[in-house]
């Protein structure tokens, strides 16, 4: 009897059963598997759908083989791909950013509809730089001022920058830590999303992001998950102008605790918090008095 072909459907089949047998059975199992296989066959998930019965060659068995190893050890699918889509666009990522979800959307959405014509925008924790970079691609007349502690990580948003064409005029990027690379300027509005999750209740994370992504942009400073707040909006009593807004994303045990700041609080007005689409407090929605 001759051997089985391999064929996109039994590597698929076969890959499948290889990662629930190491526990990483999971609703986008599948899917990511299809994803991954397409990656590696230059072909989207409806080519790949209509070429079932295609046979890979041995170096394509090869790479996907590698694919299927790094998701069995809970390597996120998007640093595989080294891409992740983020408001309609796609966004290089690697270890040194987070990967972009669907959830910061929120902020952007936001940020489109509140900040005023011409505002002058500054965010901290730009990592791959998914939010300033959608925001002048949607708003010409928008300008950014992105930063982040991370070299790799500006290099990453740099890289996307260009990528997607973005004028580099109305996206700058600067090296440092939250407002030390603005001193001296004052901005209409404040949009970040910084590290905020408690190294103390490591459950908060899925597993896949705790041990892949870098702990520099989840965790916050020194430990402390309302550390960044604090300095974000500590600086913003100088750096933003009267009337500016201030977008920030938030955890959900963070949530709570950073609104009771604002409310009470001289320098800000109008704190709210907005859920996302799961019904999560997500987004800080608030102004500089």
């Amino acid at each position: 009897m001759s051997a089985q072909p391999w064929t996109v459907q039994r590597v698929l089949l076969l890959a499948e059963e290889y990662l629930r047998e190491r526990g990483r059975s999971s609703l986008g199992l599948r899917s990511d598997l299809s994803r991954a296989l397409g990656a590696v066959l230059g072909l989207d998930r409806l080519h790949l759908l209509l070429q079932y019965d295609r046979i890979l060659s041995s170096e394509e068995r090869a790479k996907f083989r590698e694919f299927t190893r790094r998701l069995a050890e809970g390597e996120p699918l998007a640093y595989l791909l080294g891409k992740r889509e983020f408001f309609g666009r796609p966004f290089g990522v690697g270890p040194d950013v987070l990967i972009p979800r669907p959830e910061t959307e929120l902020l952007v959405e936001k940020a489109l509809e509140v900040l005023p014509r011409g505002a002058r925008v500054f965010e901290p924790c730009t990592g791959s730089g998914c939010i300033g970079i959608s925001l002048v691609l949607e708003r010409e007349d928008l300008q950014v001022l992105a930063s982040d502690v991370s070299a790799k990580a500006l290099a990453q948003a740099r890289r996307n920058a260009e990528a997607l064409g973005v004028d580099a005029e109305r996206f700058r990027l600067r090296e440092g830590s939250f407002w030390e690379v603005a001193e001296g300027e004052r901005f209409d509005a404040l949009l970040a999303n910084p590290p905020y999750v408690d190294p103390a209740r490591p459950e908060l994370l899925d597993e896949g992001v705790r041990d892949f992504e870098p702990h520099l942009a989840l965790f916050g400073p020194g430990g402390d998950p309302l550390g960044a707040y604090r300095e974000l909006l500590k600086g913003g009593v100088d750096g933003l102008v009267g009337g500016a807004w201030v977008l920030m994303e938030l955890g959900v045990d963070t949530a709570a605790r950073v609104l009771d700041w604002v409310r009470r609080s001289r320098s800000y007005t109008g704190g709210q918090v907005l859920p996302d689409l799961a019904g999560n407090p997500r987004l800080l929605l608030a102004r500089r008095k």
